[in-house]
């Protein structure tokens, strides 16, 4: 007995003590953690020193670190290499048989595959069969409303006669018959003007079937180079639009080769060289589109395009064309760095730098590129920061 006292007094202090530990680690107690250091998790922006955001160019240092470039102008040199042109037809015309009345019969073509040609040179020779009953009825028309117009006139200038005669003595209603009188004018204008287009449309009726009658060629239109002749027969109907040639304007004929901004940019002066290396044609151009450059929504922004002192006619037929420069130099333009650049279909991007940190994916207008930096033509400024890799 006296021994399960002894333990169960000992339990007893045993607890007592637990119980004191216990409250010590509660708030307040002696070993509680109120006003302790405890560290916890930092926030991204004490390991990132926005402020230090400032400055030429170098590393970023923190959380997350970069390079930054600050874009100013300088000097670009380029090493251009020979490449290949070649010429391409934007896109073609045709010369119809077009005519609003009567009959044509084709009597000869004037032209040739692969010919070049000019604005108002016969491509074809017809003959016309005009309808002179369809000439009478318009000359008989006019002549009706001619009629009509001139009774109508007299008619109106004889009752105008009569306003004039019928005013009255007293104030108010020699007003309204004044009044009345101007309506009429105004009226009878209107009426005359009606008439006077209907005749000029019928007179340049006659004037056309006129034309068409006396008519024994077609003309081209515009300079190119001929395509496709029609296979027409002499002595053959042409139904009004029937299409006579295929054509290439000349305007719309042009030179370009593949490059991928490594060696020309736009603006780049060359020399291109038409026909064999023995007797090879030199002519003076320059580039007037580069990759990623469009300067018309037609042109391939994947190529570059030339013009130059050489008439297109002379291109035609004549090549290869090969396109030679030397070491390209141009000075005040501002430079980006390549690595800093992405391309993304012809496009290319640089990430700008803002204020607070912030980062916007910018496009810009590359000139051209000699494989360190590239030129800006558009979409960028002197002193925008990018970020570099």
């Amino acid at each position: 007995m006296r021994c399960t006292l002894t333990r169960r007094f000992m339990i007893l202090c045993l607890l007592a003590g637990m119980g004191l530990e216990l409250a010590g680690c509660g708030q307040g107690g002696p070993l509680s953690d109120a006003g302790a250091n405890v560290a916890s998790a930092p926030e991204q922006s004490q390991y990132l020193d926005l402020s230090a955001l400032s400055g030429e160019s170098g590393a970023e240092e923190g959380w997350n670190s970069y390079n930054s470039y600050t874009l100013s102008y300088g000097t670009f040199s380029t090493q251009m290499v020979p490449l290949r042109a070649n010429l391409r037809m934007l896109e073609t015309a045709c010369v119809k048989a077009e005519y609003p009345r009567g009959a044509m019969r084709l009597t000869e073509m004037l032209v040739e595959k692969y010919q070049y040609i000019t604005a108002g040179t016969p491509v074809a020779r017809v003959s016309m069969e005009i309808d002179q009953v369809d000439l009478q009825e318009l000359e008989r028309k006019l002549l009706r409303l001619e009629q009509r117009y001139l009774a109508e006139q007299e008619a109106f200038l004889e009752a105008q006669e009569k306003r004039e005669a019928a005013f009255a003595p007293w104030p108010p209603q020699r007003t309204i018959d004044e009044i009345r009188y101007r309506q009429a004018q105004l009226d009878f204008d209107r009426t005359a003007a009606g008439y006077e287009r209907q005749m000029e449309d019928l007179r340049e009726q006659i004037e056309e079937l006129g034309r068409l009658a006396g008519m024994t060629e077609i003309l081209a239109r515009e300079d190119g180079f001929v395509l496709e002749v029609s296979a027409l027969q002499r002595g053959q109907k042409l139904e009004n639009g029937t299409v006579l040639l295929r054509l290439a304007p000349a305007d719309r004929i042009c030179l370009e080769f593949a490059d991928s901004l490594q060696h020309y940019g736009f603006g780049n002066r060359v020399t291109l060289l038409a026909g064999e290396t023995r007797v090879a044609q030199s002519y003076d151009a320059w580039v007037t589109s580069a990759v990623g450059k469009v300067l018309s929504s037609q042109w391939d922004p994947g190529v570059s395009r030339l013009e130059g002192v050489y008439d297109i006619a002379e291109l035609v037929g004549n090549g290869p064309f090969n396109v030679t420069g030397e070491t390209n130099v141009m000075e005040n333009v501002l430079l980006v760095p390549t690595e800093a650049v992405t391309a993304e279909k012809q496009k290319y991007y640089v990430t700008v730098l803002g204020e607070g940190g912030s980062m916007t994916k910018t496009q810009f207008i590359p000139g051209g590129s000699n494989g360190q930096y590239y030129w800006v033509f558009d979409g960028l400024e002197e002193g925008t920061r990018i970020v570099v890799p």
